[in-house]
Formats: C-alpha cells, structure tokens, sequence
C-alpha cells in the first residue's frame, strides 16, 4: 500500500479530491489540522490528509484473507452450535448404553445451501413440501466437513435423478413381437387420450413392431373421424367395437399384430354406471396392460380421485399429457407418490406422431429442473 499526504481546506474537499485523483483504491487514513506560513508574519490553518492507496495485488490479497477468515468463522460457529447441543443433552438425559441413532433431519439447517436451493426449485415446480424434502433426503448424503446433508453430486440433476429413483417408480412397456400386447388407455373425458393413442401406435410402428387401433368411442362426436384421419396418415389399421362381443372379435382380425392400443371414451370418475359398462367391456381381455391417462393441467385432487376410481379396472401405470400446458409438472410427482403407480409416458405437444416420450429419471429430472423435456 502506497502513503500520500496532501493539505486541502477542509475534508469535503479532501474526500472529492482523493476520488478523482485515486478513485476507489485510495482510503483515508487520518487527518490533523497544521499551521502553514502564508505571509512573513501570518499564518493559515490546513487540514493534512493522510491517504492510503491499495495496489492491486495487495487488495486481492486483502480480500482472500477476508474470505478465509469468514469461512473459519462460519466453521467455529457451527462447531460451537453442536457442543451447546451436546452439553444439552448430556443434562438432559440420563446415561445410556452408547448406541449410532440413524439421523432424524427435520429443520432446514439440516442441509446445505446447494441442497436447499434445489428442494425450493422442486416446490416452486409444484412439488408438495413433505414430498421434495424426502426426494432431497434421497438425493444428498452427509458432508461431514459441513455437517450437513449436501447433494451427492456436483451437478444438481444427477442429485436429484438419485432422489427421484428411489421414491417415483417407472414403468417400462417391454413389448414382444412373439406375443400380443394389448394396451388400453382410460380416464377422463378431454385429457388427450386419443392423440396419445395415435403417438404410441406410430412410436412403436417406427420400432419395427406392428401395430393396429380399436377404438371404443363411439359416443363422441367425431371421435371415429379424428382417429381415422391418424392412422390413415401414419398407415395403421383400425377397428370400431360398440359391444364387449365386438371389441373381441376385433382383437381376433389384428391378432396377427404384435401390438394392439384400445382408445375407450372419456369417463367421469365419478359416474359408477359407465365405469361399470367401460370394465365390462375390458374384463377377460387376454395380455391386457391398462394406463390411466391424465392431464397435468387437471387440479392434483382430481387426479387422485381419477386414480382411485379408474383403479378398480386395474390400471398399472399412469400417462401425463399436456405437459406443455402447464407451469407446475410438480403434479406428476404428487400423483406417482401418493398412488404408488409408476409412469409410463409423458406427452407435451399435440403433434402426431411426435410430442411424446418413454418417462426416464432423466426426462422427469429435466421437468423439474427446467421445465421441458
């Protein structure tokens, strides 16, 4: 650090003046008032200004011992908080047999920083409290340098694609072109299960599977006209079934087919008389897989309610549509949480055959992090 002195009239003058001459690596030091001789028997007062002026390398020097000292701080702070904890319970408790309890973490001071930031991404994408911190337990271990729990790895999703494994299950559709696969969609009524159908048929079309269309929506107006105008396009077979009986002699024209996807009109969850009528027409279909689809754009209890009633025809994963409609795909977690039933495919277009993908860690990590695909 370099010393200039300078004599000026008064210290506004001193501080405008060290600004303009240093800028803002100069520092005022002191200052004391001194006598200066201005004729032969006259004298002024001055006001002498001792400056400070930092080089670069002396402030960035200045500034790691800074950082480090900091840190230090934090570190004897932390120490500190743990022995008040211990002393506590050493008066609190009586003497016991020396055991390893497994850690309860239920405070936020539990975890790091980086950990923290990411449960809060998870709830500002809609992922419930409760559900992100045991996601983040799942996605950090304990950092003993910290003694907290921090993320596992460096990158958050790799983290959080840990914490997602190990508590929202997927389903893989592993389809063989030895047997034939029937794969039924079901929910309520304007969710996109017919685009969806029409996705599925040609992604596995493209996969080098053969793959047919029946369709038992034939209530809706225009239901029939949209699917035709799909296959027709994407060159896969179709069949209309009004009854159980004609929806089984359909499956025996497209036996021949390694896949067969059944398109079923939208249902109420709550109107037990089609429910009743839509399991009458699915019971006893051979090699049948069912999936409930659902909207992400839907209000979370609704699909819950969906899952449960939709469930006595015996669904085993669940399709999430429109995910290019909404601001909080948190949902998708809630609902695979809170059901226990793996996800199979998430769509986020309307564009057919594209705008659909096989649900991976990767893909869900991606969501919530990004909010796409």
């Amino acid at each position: 650090m370099k010393i200039k002195k300078i004599l000026v009239d008064s210290l506004q003058e001193a501080i405008e003046l060290t600004k303009t001459m240093y800028g803002d690596k100069a520092t005022i030091m002191s200052t004391k008032v001194v006598k200066t001789k201005k004729w032969l028997f006259f004298s002024t007062n001055k006001l002498e200004v001792t400056i400070g002026i930092a080089d670069d390398e002396d402030f960035q020097s200045h500034f790691n011992k800074e950082k480090e000292l900091y840190t230090e701080i934090e570190q004897i702070k932390t120490t500190l908080k743990d022995v008040v904890n211990v002393v506590k319970n050493v008066k609190q408790e009586p003497p016991q047999q020396t055991q390893t309890p497994k850690p309860q973490y239920q405070s936020n001071d539990d975890f790091s920083l980086r950990a923290m930031n990411l449960a809060t991404k998870l709830i500002n994408m809609g992922v419930e409290q409760d559900i992100a911190k045991k996601i983040l337990e799942d996605s950090c271990g304990f950092d003993i340098n910290i003694n907290r729990l921090d993320l596992k790895y460096e990158d958050d999703y790799e983290s959080l694609k840990e914490g997602l494994s190990k508590n929202i299950s997927l389903k893989a559709l592993d389809f063989s072109k030895s047997i034939l696969s029937i794969l039924a969609l079901v929910g309520p009524t304007g969710v996109g299960k017919t685009t969806t159908i029409a996705k599925l048929a040609y992604m596995y079309k493209t996969q080098g599977f053969k793959t047919g269309v029946i369709t038992l929506d034939s209530y809706r107006t225009g239901a029939v006209q949209q699917l035709q105008s799909y296959v027709s396009l994407l060159e896969i077979p179709l069949r209309v079934a009004d009854t159980p009986q004609k929806l089984r002699e359909c499956i025996g024209e497209l036996s021949s087919l390694d896949i067969i996807f059944i398109d079923t009109a939208g249902r109420s969850q709550y109107d037990s008389i089609r429910l009743k009528e839509l399991k009458h027409y699915l019971e006893n279909v051979p090699s049948l897989e069912i999936a409930l689809t659902v909207s992400t754009t839907t209000d979370e209890r609704i699909i819950l309610d969906s899952a449960k009633k939709f469930g006595e025809l015996g669904i085993k994963s669940m399709i999430f549509t429109k995910l290019d409609e909404t601001v909080y795909p948190g949902c998708i977690v809630n609902a695979s949480f809170k059901t226990n039933l793996p996800i199979s495919f998430l769509t986020f277009g309307q564009k057919v055959p594209n705008d659909i993908e096989v649900a991976t860690y990767d893909n869900l990590a991606n969501i919530l992090l990004r909010g796409t695909i």
